[in-house]
């Protein structure tokens, strides 16, 4: 369960809150003047969305490599391409919901 907190009750109570974390799973979005600051999340969270991070990094240097000798044009060509038919998909998503 996602609950919000603001920076004074967060420091007032940090070992509750850290308790709900680890023990329940619950995430903290810890709030200064209104607005969110930073999240408290279960260490295998974290680790998960590290992982996730690394792992889409390897996979960008990866591409980076493989398109490393392509001409810029072809390139540009490509993702210009690709820009249009995600467009082309996202309105037919929406336009499917209505």
């Amino acid at each position: 369960m996602q609950k919000t907190i603001s920076a004074l009750k967060a420091r007032q109570n940090l070992g509750q809150v850290m308790n709900e974390v680890s023990i329940k799973g619950d995430d903290y979005v810890v709030e200064r003047a209104g607005k969110p600051l930073v999240a408290i999340i279960p260490i295998e969270k974290y680790r998960r969305f590290q992982k996730d991070l690394d792992e889409f990094w390897a996979e960008v240097k990866t591409f980076q490599n493989s398109v490393k000798d392509v001409p810029e044009k072809v390139l540009d060509e490509a993702l210009a391409e690709a820009t249009l038919a995600a467009k082309k998909a996202t309105a037919k998503r929406i336009k499917a919901r209505k």
